[in-house]
């Protein structure tokens, strides 16, 4: 049975207009977005000598940001309901601009520290944008979060390429002062030409319960990245652990006996987005996983441990750069396809194609062309997954939740992307060459198989959408409607 696309002879409306103009604008603040979200990765052994830090404290760069992500988008996201997505939009790139430039002028690591504490807001961006395109693209949105999640990719490609080449021939602060640039004129771009929503969500924001799930998924992500070095059943990472599923479990309990809840839970439960967060966690184990692990094969030198290519920085960001540059393409295109295929069939597609790609790297680790090649499939899935997936679940909030909606979705990948690098830290450990610390061949063959059984249980889980994914919010106006599910396959 097919589902027809009941917004296809709705006229524009004037509000929708915008909406188109707007993309434009906030596209460019997601270029930077996807810049900033990897351009400290490759200046680490500059910054670590800059600071006079070790390698195993300049795990905190990353940590840091995602510590401070889980805790500032469900934030961030509410207020945003409440008071205005685009002026949380502006709030955003004046705080991350701050941090960005506390990063490049800091005298000491915890001033840097700091500053990446303060970039965490970044995360709230994308789900606040994705709540402006609903109310702005209206039937289109689903087109337009395509497009935004496409400049993500396309700003990830970019910044790898720009961060290697300064971090090469410029001083560290200005290639650390670069980003600050971008976000400035972001704001002041949106600031002049994107309008603020009109929806606004009612009744006080639970600052109880945001410090309940903030902390809670804080201290659960610091027990499970901490996991392999202190070990899994130490004292300290099980308390972690069970602290951090503690306070989850209070915030649900609390969540459910006030009037103005952070989460309204339902949304969780009767609206189907629990279903779709689940997927994008299983989405999260793969690419999160695999982004690591890749890059690391890549550096590998064959003629010490016989297995990778033997890459620099520069080699190595030329080598992934297929992989963004597939998803901006594919994502744009997500939406059409989707139209004519059913979403169903597409995120199965979707699904198929990562799969490929991690099969392909087994097949193919031996070959630098073809190692590098089977990027351009997995990117091309990763485009159609990550461009359906927001839509789908904003498609399924009231529009007063929207930002919190999109918060859900960015923190469910978020805990996944920790959990996976946990996870493969423990097998890469776990699978060493005789005699030494290094990760032997098997230990990537497995992860990659891992990542490969991942894909195919989204495969199989997809076809339950329709019953377990909910069904999109029934708006009261045509210019809130929501293209996603356009066309489910039978």
């Amino acid at each position: 049975m097919t589902e027809p696309n009941v917004q296809s002879n709705l006229a524009v409306s004037p509000r929708q207009v915008g909406g188109f103009a707007a993309v434009g604008f906030l596209a460019f603040s997601e270029v930077t977005s996807g810049m900033l979200q990897g351009w400290y990765i490759p200046l680490l052994p500059q910054i670590g000598q800059r600071l006079d830090v070790n390698p195993a404290q300049l795990n905190w760069v990353l940590a840091a940001y995602l510590l401070s992500t889980v805790i500032c988008v469900p934030i961030l996201a509410k207020l945003g309901d409440k008071y205005g997505h685009r002026r949380l939009v502006l709030i955003v790139l004046g705080t991350v601009t701050v941090g960005t430039i506390l990063t490049a002028v800091a005298p000491s690591f915890g001033i840097f520290l700091l500053g990446r504490i303060i970039q965490g807001t970044l995360g709230a961006l994308l789900p606040l944008e994705l709540a402006i395109l609903r109310e702005r693209a209206g039937a289109s949105s689903g087109r337009a979060i395509g497009i935004l999640v496409g400049c993500l990719g396309a700003g990830g490609a970019a910044g790898t390429l720009l961060v290697g080449i300064l971090g090469t021939h410029a001083n560290l602060t200005v290639a650390l002062l670069v980003p600050a640039t971008l976000t400035l004129a972001s704001l002041v771009t949106i600031a002049m030409f994107v309008p603020e929503t009109t929806t606004r969500a009612t009744g006080s924001i639970d600052w109880t319960g945001a410090a309940l799930l903030g902390t809670g998924l804080a201290v659960f992500l610091v027990g499970i990245s901490n996991g392999s070095k202190l070990g899994w059943t130490s004292t300290t990472t099980l308390t972690a652990i069970g602290g951090g599923l503690a306070l989850l479990v209070a915030f649900v309990v609390m969540e459910k006996r006030i009037s103005s809840p952070l989460v309204d839970l339902n949304l969780l439960t009767k609206g189907g987005v629990g279903f779709l967060l689940g997927l994008t966690g299983l989405f999260g184990l793969q690419f999160y996983g695999a982004a690591t692990v890749s890059t690391l094969y890549f550096a590998s030198k064959p003629d010490i441990v016989g297995y990778g290519f033997g890459l620099d920085s520069m080699g190595i960001a030329l080598a992934i750069t297929p992989v963004p540059l597939a998803l901006m393409v594919s994502s744009s295109l997500a939406d059409s396809l989707a139209q004519r295929l059913g979403t169903r069939t597409v995120l199965q597609i979707s699904a198929l194609l990562i799969s490929i790609w991690f099969g392909g790297l087994i097949v193919f680790r031996h070959s630098l062309t073809g190692f590098i090649s089977m990027g351009v499939i997995g990117g091309a899935g990763i485009g159609i997954f990550v461009a359906l997936l927001p839509a789908l679940v904003i498609s399924r909030a009231r529009p007063e939740d929207s930002g919190i909606a999109g918060a859900l979705y960015n923190t469910s990948r978020t805990v996944a992307g920790a959990t996976a690098g946990a996870m493969c830290a423990a097998i890469m450990s776990g699978m060493v060459m005789s005699g030494s610390k290094t990760p032997s061949e098997t230990a990537f063959i497995t992860i990659w198989s891992a990542c490969i059984g991942v894909g195919v249980l989204i495969f199989v889980l997809v076809p339950f959408l329709n019953k377990l994914g909910g069904k999109a919010y029934q708006a009261e106006l045509p210019e809130q409607l929501i293209d996603l599910p356009v066309r489910e396959s039978s």
